[in-house]
């Protein structure tokens, strides 16, 4: 799997690192994280640590918007700390400005700024 996730004492926060190349399953692994946590706290923020990033898994179908349209509207924060080369597509995996939620990207030396931010 190319995702990690990192447990929090807050668990209204989904801490994960996202390394390699990035799967259809490592992100239904995730939608099944974000719904538990979703039903068990509400709203939840993420956290989404991009190291050592390869792309996306090709030949995979990623046309799956149900988890977007049921669960989208709580996910209220999304910070990517990743480098700065991915974020254009960081943003439109995540779907930054298709959604309510806000989306943020910092560069690999900014994670305890982005750590400030997706908890504010």
């Amino acid at each position: 799997m190319a995702h990690e996730t990192i447990e929090e004492a807050d668990g209204g926060l989904i801490r994960v690192r996202i390394s390699d190349v990035f799967r259809l399953a490592d992100q239904e692994a995730l939608q099944v994280l974000a719904k538990e946590r979703i039903d068990k706290y509400g709203k939840v923020r993420v956290l989404a640590i991009i190291d050592h990033f390869q792309g996306w898994g090709h030949g995979e179908d990623w046309n799956d918007v149900g988890f977007l349209l049921e669960y989208g509207d709580d996910i209220e924060k999304i910070a990517l700390v990743g480098d700065e080369r991915i974020k254009d597509q960081a943003f439109l995996f995540v779907g930054k400005g298709f959604r309510a939620t806000e989306v943020e990207f910092f560069p690999q030396a900014s994670l305890e700024e982005a750590e400030r931010w997706v908890l504010a």
